[in-house]
């Protein structure tokens, strides 16, 4: 359990989200953004957000200037963005910028 199972598909996410009813962990990013990277290479890789993240989501993670269906549709104003949805594809919390691996997980207690 390395490193967290990103899918690259919004609606492959979600359907595997519904077979398994499971939440959604959404992650849009941006390339060269300081914040995304420190996000990915500090957060991401810590034991305990992989643990949570990997046993309880549906983790997908897409670069927002090639997702700005994705962007626009959740409303998304800045890099990185967290977004938790239900099995149901319902936004349940929203956690903007970077974000060391225990207050991510805080935030990700929040949605509930």
């Amino acid at each position: 359990m390395g490193e967290i199972n990103w899918r690259d598909s919004w609606d492959s996410a979600l359907n595997e989200a519904k077979k398994e009813n499971r939440r959604v962990l959404l992650e849009l990013y941006m390339d060269g953004c300081p914040h995304c990277t420190h996000l990915h290479t500090e957060t991401h890789v810590d034991a305990g957000v992989v643990q949570e993240v990997n046993s309880k989501y549906i983790p997908v993670r897409l670069d927002g200037r090639k997702n700005m269906d994705i962007v626009k549709k959740f409303n998304v104003t800045g890099a990185p963005t967290t977004l938790v949805f239900g099995a149901d594809g319902q936004e349940l919390h929203r956690f903007p910028g970077y974000y060391p691996p225990l207050d991510y997980l805080k935030e990700l207690e929040k949605a509930g």
